[in-house]
């Protein structure tokens, strides 16, 4: 009943155990991308807090730790890929308007008149 008495104390009085203050100083959080603290009482709930492993647990030898990975993934790899998503939207559109160009159509829209010379 102790481990119960305390994920309840935590998950009813929040502010008491600087939760939301400690999450606000992490990397790539914002206070904005923290639910209500209504929505956390309601999950921790159905999901017991002491049911749920150390985030030191969950790490290995060989595949490193998950929580560093999705860290990763979201500061470098989401940017980069997103990057590389833009270049070839760009490169495709330019693509589209010269063919376009190239087939008499006028490269500017509204004036009716191309801009090659």
């Amino acid at each position: 009943g102790n481990k119960k008495r305390i994920a309840d104390e935590i998950i009813n009085h929040p502010q008491n155990y600087h939760i939301y203050e400690g999450l606000s100083t992490l990397t790539n959080i914002s206070r904005y991308d923290l639910p209500d603290p209504e929505v956390y009482r309601d999950f921790f709930r159905l999901n017991p807090l002491y049911e749920f492993k150390k985030l030191s647990e969950t790490c290995t030898y060989f595949r490193g730790c998950p929580i560093t990975k999705l860290d990763v993934a979201i500061a470098y790899d989401l940017p980069e890929l997103a990057g590389k998503y833009k270049k070839m939207a760009e490169s495709a559109l330019a693509n589209i308007e010269s063919k376009g160009a190239a087939d008499g159509e006028p490269e500017t829209k509204g004036s009716g008149k191309s801009t090659k010379s």
